[in-house]
């Protein structure tokens, strides 16, 4: 996009704060965001949030090494954790809710939400799967382990576009910034 998702705003509100916010209002009990491009920025926008932040060196290596630093982050006593975008604001508190408490009661070793079957975010895993993670290179992430795991992954579907909205474009950017100012949508932690 030539400038960094993360630090794209909706009603004066940098991106990697709305979707910290609405993780940190859910279920979730601890959130570990890793930042590369621009961290200073990106660490700042969220610096008084209960979050721990990681940077990753090698960033531009891809996806795959800040998801494999995060994954390394995870405290031991975790039993799962979710993989969340920086570019998908309007996935909300009670999505990420129902996520966890569906994995919970299916005992999944991940779950995916799904939209109109379209597969979305947050992703779900279980613990269990860290070293997998952990073992990400480049522009591999998350889907590649998911495709390993095959049949083992759970779907959950859901009615809530959010799941499967990101920023990639600088069309995409403009088409959410329409849908939430004319919709007047619910995002972090009040209605812009």
């Amino acid at each position: 996009m030539g400038f960094p998702k993360q630090l794209l705003e909706l009603g004066n509100r940098p991106l990697i704060r709305i979707v910290t916010e609405n993780v940190l209002a859910s279920a979730v009990d601890e959130v570990t965001v890793v930042t590369g491009c621009r961290e200073d920025e990106v660490s700042a926008a969220i610096k008084d949030l209960p979050v721990k932040i990681i940077v990753n060196p090698h960033f531009r290596q891809g996806q795959g090494s800040s998801l494999s630093l995060g994954v390394k982050a995870i405290n031991v006593n975790t039993t799962a954790f979710l993989v969340f975008m920086c570019d998908q604001p309007l996935i909300s508190p009670s999505i990420i809710n129902t996520v966890i408490r569906e994995f919970k009661e299916r005992r999944s070793m991940a779950l995916r939400p799904l939209y109109q079957g379209m597969p979305g975010h947050p992703v779900i895993f279980s613990y269990s799967l860290t070293s997998e993670l952990e073992s990400l290179q480049g522009d591999e992430g998350a889907r590649e382990v998911l495709k390993k795991l095959g049949n083992k992954v759970d779907y959950l579907t859901v009615q809530d576009e959010a799941v499967i909205l990101d920023v990639d474009t600088p069309e995409s950017y403009e088409k959410l910034k329409l849908m939430v100012f004319s919709s007047k949508k619910q995002i972090g932690s009040g209605i812009l």
